[in-house]
């Protein structure tokens, strides 16, 4: 993505992976526009201040996302509780597994308690835990998933479908496997479809 010859849009997706890796307060706007390769000086007069640019790296980010993977809810509209889940669940590693700065980004401003995380909930993220606490409340009040709280299966299925991939570098180390490749994004997905929906107590272990 990082290459592109309009100064703004090289701007945001350069501060994309900086504030990603490093968080907000450790990055400047020379950081930014250093690893752009463009004067300081650019950043203000593009974004006025690293607040607005971090805004506007946002926005660029989450309206990528939507349209490499767009939620068309028609498509679910046919398909009973689990399987309408099994598929928002899968869709959500993907994109995950597509762009894990997502993930970074709000873990960093989760752990400062920021402002800025405030404006991602408002602007966002109430909104994917809302699709997902709808089908499961759909699914709960059809007997066809267990009444536990929304708020830690939402949160559960969520953050493992997003977290995985920061753990990239270690698993990386650990198992000398790139989980971000194309192939392993697709192999995590079926695994943690398998492992919410199925379990991993093979038959010989039930009992």
């Amino acid at each position: 993505m990082v290459g592109q010859d309009d100064p703004r849009t090289r701007l945001e997706e350069v501060a994309i992976q900086i504030f990603a890796q490093h968080g907000y307060d450790a990055v400047s706007t020379g950081d930014v526009a250093r690893a752009a390769g463009l004067s300081q000086p650019m950043v203000h007069y593009h974004f006025g201040s690293k607040e607005a640019l971090w805004k506007a790296a946002m926005i660029r980010l989450m309206h990528t996302l939507g349209m490499r993977f767009p939620t068309n809810s028609a498509e679910l509209k046919d398909l009973g509780p689990i399987d309408r889940l099994k598929v928002m669940t899968r869709r959500f590693i993907l994109l995950s597994g597509y762009e894990p700065n997502l993930a970074q980004i709000i873990i960093h401003e989760s752990l400062s308690r920021s402002e800025r995380l405030d404006w991602l909930i408002q602007q966002y993220v109430r909104r994917g835990y809302a699709e997902f606490d709808t089908v499961l409340t759909d699914g709960i009040e059809a007997g066809m998933i267990k009444d536990l709280p929304l708020y830690a299966i939402t949160n559960s299925i969520i953050s493992a479908a997003s977290c995985i991939f920061c753990f990239s570098p270690v698993v990386n180390k650990v198992y000398e496997v790139d989980i971000t490749a194309s192939d392993r994004v697709q192999e995590v997905a079926d695994t943690l479809v398998e492992i919410v929906f199925h379990g991993i107590v093979g038959k010989l272990g039930q009992g």
